[in-house]
């Protein structure tokens, strides 16, 4: 098999990938995406923070059903077009009413839907090719940074030492030597793979690294939740389909392609492009405030803005069980207690803690309010790592005014959601 039916076979076997696993990761993720009330829910846009819960289940239940069928029916054009504009439309919905579920998957995967359903074959091919590539150059160009060099690779680093039993035997300068080989190899794969002389090779090194992620990430590394798992497992088999098995896309199928469709489709197959340019440039603008930093691919970086909150030792017992149990143990200094949202968000959604100080503001707001803490809370602010230094400004809030006033300064919604909403 050659020519256009191996890219048709790989353009619809990518298809029926990215709906099945997003049907997956949204099982394996499912209290994120239910209108549960132990997490704050943190809409974009404030006017969302009263929506109805039933909302959310009817987005739920048509994102599911829509999914299902088009996986089932990703050779019958119209009918899977249909469903990924009814799961696009469902996600929005869920996303736009909580912060949180835009975790990177979600938005990778529902981009590649909307290509390769509105795209001829060869054409879908090349663009989610460039999407995948911008994936790893965005996020290998987040690691080549002093923080992460500083910090050992992090989580990757430190997870595939324990993997292999060599996490008490590597000195710091190794661990830095490592970090520079993890942000290093990421950048060849994205170079490997844009390059067609070296695809070849590149989407084979893009599978090693990636099992070398799930040793990392896996049960004997740093255990990651299995949403983080099941994206990385997702990868191989993209690459496979989409490096390996489609091949070199001759310039005469995609001029046929273009000659083949009508003036009709020329506006939404313009649309897409547009819609691919927005995701690869968008990251361009996270410097600058405008991107967070899931959607520039910034995954695993050490780079990006953190925040800490903290309450006194005495104030412990005023807040729901829930909160309570994620309480360290208090600071000699001030008997101040930090809160482990990032713990308490992988064990009540399943999923990492949305990076942006916007909506982990919005969380330490929600447990003022939940323990009536008033001036009683302390948060600690640290402003992204500078590339070259390292160094972050830092600074705290103290009481739920301050709080409130720090969140009025964003142009993005951070107040959470009020429960039963």
């Amino acid at each position: 098999m050659g020519g256009r039916p191996r890219v048709d076979l790989a353009a619809s076997l990518l298809s029926r990938l990215a709906a099945g696993s997003l049907f997956v990761l949204l099982g394996t993720t499912w209290p994120l995406w239910s209108p549960q009330d132990e997490f704050p829910r943190v809409p974009f846009v404030g006017w969302l923070v009263g929506i109805p819960a039933w909302l959310e289940w009817a987005a739920l239940g048509g994102c599911g059903i829509a999914l299902l069928i088009a996986l089932i029916f990703a050779t019958k054009v119209r009918v899977m077009r249909w469903a990924v504009v009814v799961s696009t439309l469902a996600i929005a919905v869920l996303v736009l009413t909580d912060q949180h579920r835009l975790q990177p998957w979600v938005y990778q995967l529902v981009v590649l839907q909307i290509v390769l359903a509105a795209l001829p074959a060869s054409e879908a091919i090349a663009l989610a090719r460039m999407l995948v590539i911008s994936i790893y150059l965005f996020s290998a160009l987040s690691k080549l940074d002093r923080s992460f060099f500083d910090a050992g690779g992090g989580q990757i680093v430190e997870g595939l030492l324990r993997c292999l039993g060599l996490a008490d035997r590597v000195n710091v300068d190794a661990r830095t030597l490592l970090a520079g080989g993890v942000a290093a190899a990421e950048l060849l794969v994205a170079v490997g793979l844009f390059w067609r002389r070296s695809r070849k090779l590149g989407w084979p090194a893009s599978i090693v690294m990636h099992l070398l992620l799930l040793a990392a990430l896996g049960p004997w590394g740093e255990n990651s939740q299995p949403g983080v798992l099941l994206w990385n497992v997702y990868f191989i088999f993209q690459n496979a389909i989409l490096f390996g098995l489609a091949g070199e896309l001759p310039a005469a199928d995609l001029a046929a392609e273009d000659l083949s469709t009508g003036k009709r489709s020329v506006w939404p197959r313009r649309a897409v492009c547009c819609l691919v340019a927005f995701v690869i440039l968008f990251p361009l603008t996270e410097p600058f405030g405008l991107c967070d930093v899931w959607p520039a691919w910034a995954v695993y970086a050490t780079e990006p803005e953190r925040l800490r909150v903290f309450v006194k030792a005495a104030d412990r017992d005023h807040l729901p069980p829930s909160i309570r149990r994620y309480h360290q143990e208090p600071r000699f200094e001030d008997d101040l207690c930090l809160v482990r949202i990032d713990r308490w968000s992988l064990d009540a959604c399943r999923a990492p803690l949305y990076p942006q100080n916007r909506f982990r503001l919005g969380v330490a707001l929600a447990i003022a309010d939940k323990g009536a803490l008033g001036d009683r809370i302390l948060v600690e602010l640290d402003g992204a790592a500078n590339r070259f230094t390292g160094e972050r400004t830092s600074r705290q809030l103290k009481g739920r005014a301050a709080i409130v006033s720090e969140l009025n300064g964003y142009w993005l919604n951070g107040f959470p959601r009020k429960n039963g909403n």
